[in-house]
């Protein structure tokens, strides 16, 4: 699967690219995180896929995430709202499928000054996970759709006692380049 620039295009590409995605019916997460413009609003680079983060509301955890990107020769504004949750200690970003679909498109993000990591969900995992009767969700074709998790679903998930629930060994790596 390539490595496209943008929040969004990491999250969907599984959708976009045709293959498995872990998509959940509500956002990831117990609760929006505070932000801050200062910490998250700027211009951040992914190898060479630049992309541009704006805080649209600090307090219910809002972001805006726009990059350019080359589709039949032209090149097009890409542009989509990402919601920051938390649970705990963990961060996830959510992004809604355009269009009417009620499908969310997330992954496990950790902030450091300067730098973002995302980490996607391992649709493997989340398979046995949800075949095992362990989380609630269902499998459609390629794709596992889960659920309304639960604080205690989202333990499930972040707990490696049940194996590791996130493509540890391929995480994106954002770094700021600019406010």
């Amino acid at each position: 699967m390539a490595r496209v620039g943008g929040l969004f295009a990491l999250l969907t590409a599984a959708l976009v690219l045709g293959c498995a995605a872990v998509p959940s019916i509500e956002p990831v997460g117990e609760r929006p995180k505070a932000i801050s413009a200062e910490e998250w609003s700027g211009t951040w680079i992914h190898e060479n896929h630049p992309i541009t983060i704006k805080v649209l509301d600090g307090q219910k955890g809002l972001l805006q995430v726009a990059w350019v990107e080359e589709k039949e020769g032209d090149l097009k504004l890409e542009s989509y709202q990402v919601a920051v949750r938390e649970s705990g200690d963990w961060i996830f970003g959510n992004v809604r499928e355009k269009g009417d679909s009620s499908s969310h498109y997330w992954a496990l993000i950790k902030k450091d000054a300067g730098q973002i990591i995302v980490w996607t969900p391992d649709p493997a995992q989340f398979r046995r996970l949800i075949q095992t009767g362990v989380l609630r969700g269902k499998l459609e074709g390629y794709d596992i759709i889960l659920g309304r998790l639960t604080p205690d679903d989202l333990k499930i998930i972040l707990d490696r006692d049940n194996g590791v629930s996130f493509e540890w060994q391929h995480p994106v790596v954002f770094f700021r380049v600019g406010k």
